[in-house]
């Protein structure tokens, strides 16, 4: 089988496309046909060694997928050939994974199956960074920035469904056009407009109770001015490869909270995954949460993949199909 392994770390180039034998499940495990390979920031930082905890080349690009059940191992129950299945993995970027079993969760009736690849890691975390640790709640203000993203198109329209008022930051127009369509109330293209400006305007001066980044840099400086007193900024990545600072002196003169995420961390706490699973299946059905996969590109194209997720010209969730 075909798959994509880290060949030391560095850019996009030091992705190789090598041919390795089909793994079989061990007990607990399931062997799954991959349908799509989800592609995430988490996996351009783990190419370039900037992931913390991350793992050492050699190393399977990827970690999450969506596709069908092939066989299982010993042992195993509630998971059986033929099932549609989402979840983590190792060796992500493959035509074939194993996995521990309870890594994976069924795919919800009714969703196409390259679309659930977006479910594991995008909206667990944008569920879990604005409800669980966010503690965003009705009638709040949240400041997303990259909300045209795959992860941000998915916070957009939680904090919306939440009844949180929604602030948006994106590169373009029509990035704007996308996220007021899913439910931003205020979208803002940092290209032509300040963000920091714009966030003091729509609030009145007052401020934000949340505010998520993913970008680090200058852009963590001034989301941190976007907070009002007792406010919290959660930060998710650092994709300007320019870790932040924060001034001790700022959040005890305001009462502000800043705090990091990382989901691995959610996925044994049973009562928020529960929460989590049960709002994604509400908001499935009734048509509030939309997973939006625009750009689909050929396992062997991965490089290409991740430079055009870097060049910020992606729009909703990248794939990789075998």
């Amino acid at each position: 089988m075909k798959s994509i392994l880290v060949s030391k770390f560095g850019g996009p180039e030091v992705l190789t496309v090598e041919d390795v034998p089909v793994p079989k499940p061990s007990a607990g495990e399931v062997l799954v046909k991959v349908s799509a390979c989800g592609m995430n920031y988490a996996d351009i930082m783990q190419r370039e060694g900037l992931y913390p905890n991350g793992p050492k080349p050699p190393f399977g690009a990827g970690f999450e997928v969506s596709g069908i059940v092939e066989s299982v191992g010993d042992g195993v129950t509630g998971l059986k050939q033929g099932d549609a299945v989402m979840g983590f993995c190792e060796n992500g970027y493959s035509e074939y994974i194993v996995s521990d079993a309870n890594r994976m969760m069924p795919v919800p009736k009714g969703l196409d199956i390259k679309q659930a690849s977006a479910i594991p890691c995008q909206y667990l975390t944008a569920y879990h960074a604005l409800r669980t640790l966010g503690d965003l709640t009705e009638g709040q203000t949240v400041l997303l920035q990259a909300a045209a993203g795959g992860l941000g198109t998915v916070m957009v329209q939680i904090a919306r469904n939440i009844g949180a008022t929604v602030i948006g930051t994106c590169s373009t127009d029509e990035k704007c056009e996308l996220i007021a369509g899913l439910g931003c109330h205020h979208p803002i293209n940092y290209a032509k407009r300040d963000f920091l400006q714009e966030v003091k305007r729509i609030t009145g001066n007052k401020g934000c109770e949340l505010v998520v980044e993913t970008v680090g840099g200058d852009v963590f400086d001034k989301s941190m001015k976007c907070i009002k007193p007792r406010g919290r900024l959660i930060t998710l990545g650092v994709a300007s490869r320019q870790p932040a600072t924060v001034n001790a002196i700022n959040l005890l003169a305001n009462n502000l909270t800043v705090s990091g995420f990382h989901l691995m961390a959610y996925m044994t706490d049973t009562e928020a995954m529960k929460n989590a699973m049960r709002d994604l299946y509400t908001w499935l059905g009734d048509g509030t949460l939309r997973i939006i996969v625009k750009h689909e590109f050929p396992l062997e194209q991965a490089t290409e993949a991740q430079q055009f997720i870097s060049d910020r010209k992606s729009v909703g969730k990248v794939v990789l199909i075998p």
